[in-house]
């Protein structure tokens, strides 16, 4: 027997549009046996619990199917329109480099301080920066960590805890990013609404996260056979920080009328009723903005701009095809029998216990696809019916999905950014499971206690 016969084929995760391809495949065919049903809508057109009837089945064919791809597309135009513009403006910001210089003026106002300030200072600043405005590229600061870490007699862990870990878990407690304003749109929810709230996650997520790796760090510093992974030797030759010792006063200014643009668009949707027409408007007065405070080039303003709208085209893709299933699962009408048949079998636990399991689901399928926007587009279409089924708000299935969205993204082996870190520190994944293991379980308890309250309660942001 040849040797590669032998060998057993590694399991490889399907690229995202062959997965919702195949998705679009597996629905068509289920819409010839699946029988479709309707439930009775309310003022909002929102499914109301007990009014369930079948309708017989409605197939829907693959060419169908295939005809709907250009509608899904237009039906996507909105969000689409706001991933653009928004990865547009956000990339003209981060090619200021304000975010990089505010970074490194913390470590130097912090770096001859002890373990016990420097690290839970460099936690939440990287969870400031995630829950505002920050994307994948962060990890590239792992290697400033791995610096600190050797000048402090830490080890590899720290590197990625105060720097990846800090980062990740902002992003997914945030109360003002792009992701955040996609989910609630695709939810009808209004974009931004409930940012009190979200705060006090945030908060409560980073201090947790700040706790659990100062202690960590401690403990290695009195006791180095503690480490998981070794401490690191000292500084190699070559090795340096980006030193900023005065306050970059233009970087501030820029980040802060980033922020400002969000509150303000969250006021004018909570008092005036705003849509995402003004969002992107405002996000387009920043790019002006921004180039005045550093005085940029108008090319290099354009070009960087029409960078970062290009790196959401493969999402638009996505978010066009994913659209395709919800035609099928809508026309066939299958949506209504699934949701009913999930609130069957969830209503039993009452309106907390059947958030906290839609809480588990997202948190599980999060390991095979990390990406928010992808699995959005996936599982929105039918978790929002679920949740009006249920009786549980839109607002409060946000919050269950942002949240069960961020925590396994720093524990499945298929996520690029975990993978990324990982390979900037060289830490193995075995070591990483080991450290990140018990903090993200601790967090998706005290997640979950959220969840289970602001569903009960009938919250509405």
């Amino acid at each position: 027997m040849p040797q590669d016969l032998g060998k057993r084929k590694k399991f490889v995760v399907p690229q995202i549009l062959v997965l919702i391809s195949g998705l679009i495949v597996i629905f068509s065919i289920l819409s010839y046996f699946v029988p479709g049903g309707e439930f009775q809508l309310d003022e909002n057109k929102r499914a109301i619990a007990g009014t369930f009837a079948y309708t017989g089945v409605n197939p829907v064919s693959l060419w169908r199917a295939l005809l709907a791809i250009n509608k899904g597309i237009m039906a996507s135009g909105s969000i689409i329109a706001l991933l653009l513009v928004c990865g547009g403006s956000v990339a003209v910001v981060i090619s200021t480099g304000c975010f990089e210089d505010l970074l490194n003026y913390g470590i130097f106002k912090l770096e001859d301080k002890s373990v016990k300030v420097l690290v839970p200072s460099i936690v939440v600043l990287m969870s400031a920066l995630g829950a505002f405005a920050g994307n994948d590229s962060m990890i590239a600061f792992v290697t400033v960590g791995m610096l600190i870490s050797r000048r402090l007699r830490l080890d590899a862990i720290c590197a990625m805890a105060m720097f990846y870990l800090g980062y990740q878990i902002g992003q997914g407690a945030s109360f003002t990013n792009n992701l955040l304003i996609i989910v609630q749109s695709m939810c009808d929810v209004v974009p931004l609404s409930g940012m009190g709230l979200r705060i006090l996650i945030w908060i409560l997520f980073t201090s947790i996260a700040a706790l659990y790796c100062t202690r960590y760090a401690l403990k290695i510093s009195r006791d180095p056979s503690r480490s998981i992974t070794g401490v690191l030797s000292e500084t190699k030759e070559g090795e340096s920080v980006k030193t900023v010792t005065k306050l970059p006063v233009r970087a501030f200014f820029n980040t802060l009328t980033l922020f400002v643009c969000y509150i303000i668009f969250a006021i004018g949707s909570k008092l005036w009723k705003w849509n995402n027409d003004y969002l992107l408007a405002i996000m387009v007065l920043d790019v002006i903005l921004t180039g005045i405070i550093y005085r940029m080039n108008p090319n290099d303003i354009g070009k960087a701009f029409f960078s970062g709208a290009q790196s959401m085209g493969g999402i638009c893709m996505v978010l066009g095809l994913a659209k395709v299933i919800g035609t099928i699962l809508t026309e066939s009408k299958m949506v209504n029998t699934i949701a009913y048949m999930a609130s069957t079998m969830l209503s039993g636990l009452g309106v907390g216990g059947a958030a906290i399991g839609i809480f588990i689901f997202v948190l599980m399928f999060n390991m095979l696809i990390p990406s928010c926007t992808s699995k959005a587009a996936i599982l929105l279409p039918l978790l929002c019916p679920i949740s009006d089924v249920i009786g549980m708000t839109r607002d409060a299935l946000v919050v269950t999905f942002m949240i069960g969205d961020s925590l396994t993204n720093s524990l499945t082996p298929v996520s690029g950014p975990l993978c990324g870190s990982l390979g900037l520190a060289g830490v193995d994944y075995s070591d990483w499971i080991k450290f990140s293991l018990p903090l993200m379980g601790t967090i998706a308890l005290v997640g979950g206690c959220f969840i289970a309250v602001l569903a009960s309660t009938g919250w509405v942001g």
